[in-house]
């Protein structure tokens, strides 16, 4: 995406709370015009923080956020023109549907035909046509979901801002939530920064992943790249499980390098956190990287292991493997594949291909 596309910038955005330590630092991040952008990160790590400021709730202790090259200083939120949709709903409990979505119109003096028509439209797209005269106590969790979500949507926000907006929902509506939702960016075309600690969340629903910590941005980019091409220990073990090899980094060739593992063995992988020989570095590969008993000679990765447990998952297995003087490897293998052939005290070869393992920061 080009810079004409960017419609919100923080600039060197910097917010403490008491003086001393910063909650969100030196944070630099651009938002692209009509993409779903996920800020994800664990609890503390200033994604939240970094949600209230964009949406005016909470001022920059220093920096500046702009949005369509003007800055926000001094604008107050209801004059961004952003929807917010929180973990809570933020529903008025003695309003029908239609009054709490109608609420934004109504603060901005709109007509009430036009207010007709617009509640009815965003009642539509959230398929809750009809039941504009209920309250909402009278919802379940899902349905409540969605009229915050038609009132941030009724009057065409430049923004919708949504902060951990299905944490209250059981684990089959939030599944269920972040496929319509999805949906319906696609079909709307409207820029959303979401705020999840959510991992599968993240990597399911959008465009671009933000992974902070620690009030810092510790890597920007698609699921897959975050996923696949981690760029940090933090972030490969944040986000889906992992393998960590602890060792030292004994040979550089270009873009990869060899790692002597505390076990003596040798490790061939992708350089990205190391600089130079005798770099302390922790390598990490994915469990469903790992093949068992691979066939022919393609792996550099190859070393004799046995499998110390095996626990059904229904789709696959999760091997715990000894490997390299460790017994905590975990190896994801489809069941139907694996089946009874495989059970614990089974001698085993182990390899991965080189792209597939990272020489990253020490852990």
């Amino acid at each position: 995406m080009s810079s004409t596309d960017v419609i919100v910038r923080f600039n060197a955005v910097e917010k403490t709370y008491d003086g001393r330590v910063n909650v969100v630092e030196r944070l630099n991040l651009d938002i692209y015009q009509g993409e779903f952008l996920t800020i994800l990160g664990p609890s503390g790590s200033g994604k939240t923080t970094t949600l209230m400021m964009l949406a005016g709730f909470e001022e920059p202790t220093s920096g500046d956020i702009q949005m369509s090259g003007q800055s926000l200083r001094n604008v107050p939120p209801f004059r961004r023109n952003m929807g917010v949709v929180f973990q809570n709903y933020a529903l008025f409990p003695h309003k029908t549907v239609f009054q709490n979505v109608a609420f934004p119109l109504v603060q901005r003096k709109i007509s009430k035909p036009a207010i007709a028509e617009q509640v009815g439209e965003a009642l539509r797209m959230v398929e809750l046509q009809g039941y504009g005269d209920r309250r909402p106590n009278q919802l379940s969790g899902g349905q409540q979901q969605r009229v915050a979500l038609a009132r941030a949507l009724v009057f065409e926000p430049n923004l919708l801002l949504m902060d951990e907006p299905l944490g209250a929902l059981d684990k089959k509506l939030r599944e269920q939530m972040q496929i319509e939702i999805k949906h319906l960016h696609e079909a709307l075309g409207t820029t959303v920064v979401y705020v999840t600690h959510d991992q599968a969340e993240a990597l399911t629903m959008s465009d671009r992943v933000a992974v902070m910590d620690e009030g810092c941005i510790q890597q920007t980019g698609t699921p897959q790249e975050i996923y696949e091409r981690p760029g940090s220990s933090f972030v490969a073990n944040f986000i889906g499980e992992n393998n960590n090899l602890d060792g030292t980094v004994e040979r550089i060739d270009g873009d990869d390098c060899e790692v002597r593992l505390v076990s003596g063995d040798i490790v061939v992988a992708r350089r990205v956190g190391v600089s130079q020989v005798g770099d302390r570095t922790t390598v990490s590969v994915r469990p469903e990287q790992l093949e068992i008993n691979p066939n022919g000679e393609a792996h550099p990765n190859r070393f004799q292991g046995e499998v110390v447990e095996v626990i059904y998952f229904g789709d696959h297995n999760s091997l715990r493997l000894a490997v390299a003087g460790r017994d905590d490897i975990i190896a994801k293998v489809s069941a139907i594949d694996s089946g009874d052939k495989i059970s614990p005290g089974d001698s085993v070869e182990v390899g991965w291909a080189l792209h597939h393992c990272r020489a990253l920061d020490p852990l």
